[in-house]
């Protein structure tokens, strides 16, 4: 056997099959942690990622397309440049901007607050902190949502009819097809 052992050929030979069995579970690999999204399947839940009744998988939502604000945040940069704006609408645009911006900074709280309360083992934080918590947060939101709306209509009522169809276009083409989420 000790001669078989030094045979360049079955050396190689080896080797060959060695590296094609590591591209082979490597490949396999590949389509395992495709299909399951890298994360463990919970207990009921279907190898295609729901739990058989049809549900989608919160996880793979796309951050952009569950919150709209943030996706128009996104397309305001590149819009503001497309609509050719007068010095009387960019004064106008500008704070319509900072208004989706504490909107979806707003957002962008809850998650964080959640986060940080989820630490906690139960015996720190009561129920009515959570709760009040989550409420504080909605209000905060709703209200910077609020003041977006009312600086668009002043913004919208200054924008001629083409401009108008652009801002509209484009609002709905950011809720469709978010930048930054490919």
């Amino acid at each position: 056997m000790g001669k078989l052992d030094e045979d360049p050929t079955l050396k190689h030979s080896r080797r060959v099959m060695i590296g094609l069995a590591g591209v082979a579970v490597s490949t396999a690999m590949t389509s395992v942690h495709a299909q399951f999204g890298g994360r463990q399947r919970l207990r009921g839940e279907s190898p295609m990622g729901g739990t058989g009744r049809g549900d989608q998988n919160p996880r793979a939502a796309n951050p952009a397309l569950a919150d709209p604000i943030v996706a128009i945040e996104r397309e305001l940069p590149s819009l503001r440049t497309d609509l050719k704006l007068t010095t009387e609408q960019s004064a106008l645009f500008d704070s319509f901007e900072r208004e989706v911006r504490d909107a979806a900074d707003a957002g962008r709280l809850r998650p964080r607050h959640l986060s940080a309360l989820r630490t906690d083992d139960g015996s720190s934080v009561a129920a009515t902190k959570v709760f009040n918590t989550i409420a504080d947060d909605d209000a905060q939101r709703a209200e910077a949502t609020r003041h977006a709306l009312e600086t668009l209509q002043a913004l919208v009522a200054t924008l001629t009819p083409e401009q108008q169809r652009q801002f509209d276009r484009r609002i709905i083409q950011s809720l469709r097809e978010p930048l930054g989420s490919s």
